[in-house]
């Protein structure tokens, strides 16, 4: 496992944006992140691929499948968790994607390293798993796992 710390440029540093406003604004508290998660079981998800908080549109992105096989896409409200956007297609459910209990395992093992605000995760097609987000201390945080450490 691979445990990256970065420190956010002194460009947006110089700018005047400060490193709180910059986590605040793109990023959810854990307590909130479970509460779109639980929402996202609820239309049905049961794999992942991806999850991405966009404050802009304030809308978190779940991307993954239900237990029949349909690839999700689904933008959810990210004060309530209502629905804003769904599309699906007929897929198969991949071996490489994240089941629920693998999810919660890969945000616990982010937030055991000190991640505090959630920003991104996304797996690829090897089972590679890139978490990002920030610390209590507002500095940008990138934790590298592999799907095949989730199981043990």
């Amino acid at each position: 496992m691979k445990y990256r710390l970065w420190v956010l440029p002194a460009v947006a540093l110089g700018s005047g944006i400060s490193a709180s406003a910059l986590a605040d604004e793109a990023t959810l508290s854990y307590s909130q992140l479970k509460t779109l998660l639980d929402s996202a079981e609820s239309y049905g998800f049961t794999h992942y691929e991806k999850l991405d908080v966009d404050r802009d549109d304030n809308r978190l992105e779940v991307e993954g499948w239900r237990d029949d096989g349909w690839e999700l896409d689904v933008s959810m409200a990210l004060d309530d968790g209502a629905l804003m956007r769904e599309s699906q297609r007929q897929s198969n459910i991949p071996d490489w994607s994240l089941t629920a209990e693998e999810l919660q395992n890969a945000l616990a093992q982010a937030q055991n390293r000190g991640m505090q605000h959630f920003a991104e995760l996304e797996v690829d097609s090897d089972g590679r798993i890139e978490i990002e987000g920030y610390n209590a201390q507002q500095n940008e945080l990138d934790l590298d796992l592999h799907r095949d450490e989730l199981s043990r």
